[in-house]
This record gives structure tokens, sequence and C-alpha cells, in this order.
């Protein structure tokens, strides 16, 4: 174990820096104490988490269930899905299907992004990853406002012709615009570039290699997949995601995804309207203050109602959380920055 150890450490120190290891005993206290509140606590927001998920360095620290959850039940993992297609992408690319996130949209959808509209036609891959592609858009509104796009596209029936008929706002790669419609168009240029449905092509290079064998997909009227928030995974599956992240792209002896796709994913390309965090491909990237003038990154998946899963490469670390926090507050948030940031200071 301590070589193994040694050797990680060694490997943490060629792309992250030193890795620094959290003690155990602590970060298992903290995570006793978070049990406890979820188990006990009368707030509502406590009764509404389904799952804690830790990994660290290697091993499951801390895995468990409540509400009538257990480790086989699926749990919607709502915008967590974009993650995964910005992987699915990376696969894409890897083996030569599309050449690169730098073509253009049009060469897969020339209808909706023809020559007559200079902006549109100017759009590429890369935008659509980076929510860079400057649609007009509003989703970051009240579900019942009749402007939300996300829940007029949502009730379409017909998604992927939803996203793509959006108009030109702004020029492309110039500002960040949340938008559930762009993994849709992703998704669509992996069907068309491979000639397999979204689900045929996730099980066949990216969850079988993981052995995630359960999941649900929802699909609108005409069998698309839902790219944008759609996906029901275990709650340990999507810590495999994490994990594959965190090995550069690598699961066990495999590499799923290619290194260099990683780097890319997670490297941030826009500052966000959203707290203090970064966006990659599909990627939250954020730097967290310890208040010791030093900062951690970390990387995250996150979706809708507490579905969060928390990267800190430099610890070796994997936080994982599934949640019905849609009206009320999340607990992870709370549990990172009082619980975990502390340790690492």
């Amino acid at each position: 174990m301590k070589t193994a150890i040694a050797i990680l450490t060694i490997l943490c120190m060629g792309y992250y820096g030193f890795c620094q290891k959290i003690d155990d005993a602590r970060l298992e206290y903290s995570i006793y104490r978070c049990d406890s509140l979820i188990v006990h606590s009368d707030r509502v927001f406590f009764k509404n988490v389904e799952s804690l998920v830790v990994y660290s360095w290697g091993k499951v620290l801390f895995e468990k269930y409540y509400n009538g959850f257990n480790q086989d039940s699926l749990h919607h993992i709502q915008s967590q899905t974009k993650s995964l297609v910005a992987l699915l992408m990376g696969i894409a690319i890897d083996k030569g299907y599309i050449e690169s996130e730098t073509e253009p949209v049009s060469k897969y959808f020339p209808d909706h992004f023809g020559s007559e509209d200079s902006l549109k036609s100017s759009v590429t891959i890369r935008d659509l990853l980076t929510m860079s592609a400057g649609f007009e858009w509003e989703e970051m509104i009240a579900f019942d406002d009749p402007k939300n796009d996300n829940m007029n596209m949502y009730r379409s029936g017909k998604w992927l012709d939803y996203a793509l008929t959006r108009p030109m706002a702004k020029k492309p790669y110039t500002e960040f615009k949340y938008n559930s419609g762009l993994p849709m168009i992703v998704a669509g240029i992996i069907e068309k570039a491979t000639e397999m449905k979204l689900d045929e092509f996730a099980m066949k290079y990216l969850f079988e290699p993981l052995q995630i064998k359960k999941f649900r997909w929802l699909q609108d009227s005409t069998g698309f997949y839902h790219a944008g928030g759609g996906l029901y995974l275990k709650p340990f599956d999507m810590v495999k995601i994490g994990i594959l992240v965190m090995n550069n792209g690598k699961w066990e002896h495999q590499q799923v995804v290619s290194e260099e796709w990683i780097r890319k994913t997670i490297s941030p390309h826009f500052s966000t309207s959203f707290d203090i965090s970064e966006y990659g491909y599909f990627w939250w990237i954020r730097e967290m203050e310890l208040g010791n003038g030093n900062t951690a990154e970390v990387i995250s998946a996150e979706g809708a109602g507490g579905q969060k899963l928390y990267i800190f490469p430099a610890n070796r670390l994997i936080i994982a959380f599934t949640e019905r926090n849609y009206s009320t507050p999340q607990v992870s948030p709370l549990f990172i920055k009082e619980s975990i940031l502390p340790l690492l200071k």
C-alpha cells in the first residue's frame, strides 16, 4: 500500500503539483458529523439527502444511502448528464469519428447553421461545450415562466429540433450563458458522426469499460435522449466518472478518454455568473479559498436539486451527493465549506 501511494504521489506531482493526503481520522470525523445530521436533524433539507459517497486515495471511505434509497437505486443526475456528454464527445474525437472540437456545427446541421446567418454559421463544437454559442436563450428563470427555454424545449417533445432553431444573440465564444439546449446539439453531432444512438455509444465506449450496467435515459417523442439532464445512474457509478476524470481519463489499465481531452475539459474557458465558478467543457472549475491565503482546486459535475460530484485533484478526494433539495438549501455546499475546506488548510 505504501508503495502504491508513493507511485500515486509521483503521478500527482507531474499533473497537479504536489498531492496532499487528508488525515483519515479528521476526514472520517467530518463525515460522521454530516451523517449524524442527515439521520437525526429535523431540518427538511437534511431529510432530502439520498446518498453520500466519499472516495479517498483509491478506496471508498464512506458510502451510505438514506430515506428509502439503496446502492442499487437509480438517481436522476440532472445536469450532471452534460458532463458525461462532454466525455462522450472526447471519446468520439479520440476514436476519429469527429476531427476536433474546432469543427463548425454547420458540418453536421447545415440546414440550421447555414451561411445566410454569418454568426450562426461560425458556431463550433467548442462553443457548445463551453456554453458560449451565443444563442438567444433564457433558462435561469422560474420554471413556469413562459420565456423559460429549457422548459419550452422539454414540452416541445422534440428537444434537438428546439435547440437547433434558436436564433443568435451574440458572437460565439464571447460570453458564458447557461443553455441546456447546447448538449442536445452535441449529442446530435455524436449520433450523426458515429451513426450510433447516444445510449449505444455511451454503453460501448464509456459505461462498459467502467462496468456501469444499470441506467435509464429520458427520451423525447422522436426517441432522442435528453443530453442536458435526462440520465439516471447509481450514485457510485457517478463516482466512477469522477475517478476516471481524476485519473486523467484512465480506468484501471485502460485509457477510456485521452488525457489531452480531460485536460481541455477541466481547463477554465469562461467565468460564470454562478458564485466564483469557471467553466470548462460542461464541467465546473473553482479555486476555493482556504482562509490561509491558499486555495484548493475543485472540479465538479452538478445537477439541479443537489446532484453533486466534487473532485479535489490535489488531495485525491471525491465527494458525491444526491439530494432532492430543489427548493430548499442543499447540503453538499455546506459540507464542503464547513467540513472539507478546513481540512485542506
